[in-house]
């Protein structure tokens, strides 16, 4: 395999569902149809998708249970908000010890990067796809992983220790809600240190949002994300009668466009990987 593709999933309730393959319900549409676009190119890749809704779904769906007998009103509004606010407010760093919420869903993360790591050398590059707050929890474990990675040597597996990420395409992101309590502002270090120069002349952070999506953002506004996030694109998706509302967010996984978009930076790295022209 040439190229390496992991997949993180956002808010929201997910299953853990999965086919023969081993990737989850989520994603099974969109790797169909980058496979499809990509042609026989599509063998040179591996797929892992990254699945962590398991860690806080439990959790709400028990608290719900518990509203049964209650007299609440607009029941499916408030399922709603807790699963979706729920992951946002229940994902978060805390000094307390006995709260390992953030590292459990990293070690989702961890497990997934391994199983894909399974199908790859380990100086594959890899391009990360994350959704909504897949983005802001993939960009805080790359954070964590930085740190670890104190030098521009590379380390013994630098695939797993994500210094060979050389693509990241975030759509219906929303990292600047989270970056309001900072009064600095500083991104991941992109791309990896461990990567040859024509693929990382080919690397690109690419920042995608549907116009009516209220949980998609811009990225590049934000205080030195100009440096690392080479463009943000507003791109409508999902069918016409979600296009234009905010049911978009949900909208990017099966939507043609927006897979040809990410068929085609698949396809640039795909030459950059074997250092041919015009990659």
């Amino acid at each position: 395999m040439k190229l390496a593709v992991a997949i993180i999933h956002g808010i929201g309730t997910q299953p853990d569902l999965r086919n023969d393959e081993g990737q989850h319900d989520f994603a099974q549409n969109m790797i169909a149809g980058l496979r499809q676009r990509l042609g026989v190119e599509a063998n040179q890749v591996a797929f892992q998708t990254l699945y962590w809704a398991s860690v806080l779904d439990k959790r709400q769906l028990v608290f719900l249970d518990q509203l049964r007998n209650q007299p609440v009103r607009w029941r499916w509004l408030r399922r709603i908000v807790t699963l979706f606010l729920g992951d946002a407010s229940g994902y978060r760093k805390v000094s307390e010890a006995y709260d390992t919420t953030y590292e459990e869903v990293h070690q989702c993360l961890r497990s997934g990067f391994n199983a894909l790591r399974a199908k790859v050398d380990a100086d594959t590059p890899l391009v990360v796809l994350a959704h909504s707050l897949g983005g802001h929890i993939f960009s805080n474990f790359a954070w964590d992983q930085q740190r670890i990675n104190k030098t521009e040597s590379c380390p013994l597996d630098p695939f797993l220790a994500l210094e060979t990420l050389s693509g990241l395409i975030t759509f219906g992101c929303n990292i600047p809600l989270f970056t309001f309590a900072y009064d600095t502002v500083v991104p991941i270090r992109f791309p990896g240190h461990c990567l040859t120069d024509a693929v990382t002349a080919q690397a690109r952070w690419l920042n995608l949002y549907a116009p009516a999506d209220p949980l998609g953002y811009p990225l590049r506004p934000l205080p030195s994300y100009a440096a690392v996030v080479a463009e943000d694109r507003a791109m409508p998706v999902g069918p016409w009668y979600k296009r234009h509302t905010p049911l978009s967010h949900l909208g990017y996984w099966n939507d043609r466009g927006f897979q040809r978009y990410v068929a085609a930076y698949l396809r640039q790295m795909l030459a950059a990987c074997e250092g041919r022209e015009g990659a």
